[in-house]
């Protein structure tokens, strides 16, 4: 477990994209035995996301439109942008990083520092420290994207019940230097990398490649792949967000020396309703404060904290001010992170709906 704490740097605005597409959960009820959706979106809470099945709009489109967002909403300079991090699961491509890609669809041309990076639903936690880290280096202002989005998820209606929990969404923050005086930034990481079998696509990458995966099932296993890749050992994984997730919650409070109270709102993983509610009670956090955005959203995975926070604006709850908030996140890897900030609700945007993707001018038979 470690501790991290910034002074002198600001979480200056963010941004939410999701596609323009909504899913609403019983709308598959013909494709699962008779009432098990119903029963599915009462125990999770999740009757509606947004998703990308259809659109061809990837994680890197609607972090694209969320920046863009910023840039023309809050009259952010681009070249003042000398940072660029997109933490996602779902990139592009597997080799050349996506976020060169992006930085070249921002037309960030004075940002050298590009990098990508996989962590899951932690990912809005480690991409705020990772971009502070950046800025005690020698960095003044960085762009953080974080986002999912798996345009085939459900592709020829085939799709676990797993799929029904997640919808897509891009986030857009950017982290900057700050005379002004602002609380520090502060935060808590922890790793579990022992139990990385209870979260895991083992599928697809250099381990257990696809070529294998083919020439050992042919076709049916690559269709099952595409409907269950994802494995979540789902009781195990409950006991770890409701056991680990308020024990380093509190090692955080305690750390720092602040408490529950001092924070306006409490942004914790959309995982799913059960778990929200579990860890909320662990920690006694009044209901008044926890967000809630998944019957809506679903769970946006590494987003879904920034996804809380700017549904706030969504439903004109806060339009303006500063606000404390407490967010907390887990899940793949396994990982759980803890993270104090201010937000200037004033430079908070409303989320953003995007119907557009980005074509790059490859297609199957271009290099083939």
């Amino acid at each position: 477990m470690n501790f991290f704490e910034f002074p002198g740097i600001d979480v200056s605005a963010l941004a939410v994209a999701v596609p323009d597409n909504k899913q609403i959960n019983m709308d598959l009820d013909s494709i699962f035995p008779d009432g098990e959706v119903k029963k599915f979106c009462e125990n999770t809470g999740i009757w509606e996301r947004y998703t990308s099945v259809g659109m061809g709009i990837t994680a890197s489109d609607l972090c694209v439109a969320a920046a863009n967002k910023i840039f023309d909403s809050l009259d952010v300079d681009r070249a003042s942008i000398d940072g660029l991090i997109f933490i996602s699961q779902t990139p592009d491509y597997s080799a050349t990083p996506t976020s060169y890609v992006i930085q070249h669809r921002l037309q960030l041309e004075n940002c050298g520092l590009v990098y990508d990076s996989n962590i899951g639903c932690t990912g809005f936690h480690f991409g705020i420290q990772m971009a502070c880290a950046n800025i005690m280096g020698g960095c003044n202002r960085v762009l953080v994207l974080v986002g999912d989005a798996e345009p085939e998820r459900g592709w020829d209606r085939k799709i676990s019940k797993d799929s029904l929990l997640f919808g897509d969404c891009g986030v857009a923050a950017i982290v900057e230097r700050t005379k002004k005086d602002v609380p520090p930034i502060q935060m808590c990481l922890h790793a579990i990398g022992r139990d990385y079998k209870k979260i895991l696509n083992p599928y697809g990458g250099a381990r257990h490649s696809l070529i294998n995966l083919y020439k050992e099932r042919g076709t049916e296993g690559l269709e099952k792949l595409f409907v269950n890749g994802l494995i979540i050992e789902g009781a195990d994984v409950f006991t770890f967000s409701i056991t680990e997730a308020p024990k380093v919650a509190k090692a955080f409070l305690q750390h720092f020396g602040n408490h529950v109270e001092r924070y306006d709102y409490v942004s914790i993983h959309q995982a799913n309703q059960m778990i929200v509610s579990h860890v909320a009670k662990r920690l006694k956090i009044p209901q008044e404060k926890v967000l809630m955005s998944l019957n809506r959203y679903g769970n946006t995975r590494g987003g879904s904290v920034a996804v809380n926070i700017c549904d706030l604006v969504s439903q004109n709850l806060i339009l303006q001010s500063e606000r404390q908030f407490f967010n907390l996140s887990f899940g793949t890897g396994l990982s759980v992170a803890a993270l104090g900030m201010q937000m200037d609700m004033d430079r908070c945007l409303p989320v953003i709906k995007v119907k557009d993707s980005f074509d790059d001018g490859i297609d199957n038979y271009t290099y083939f």
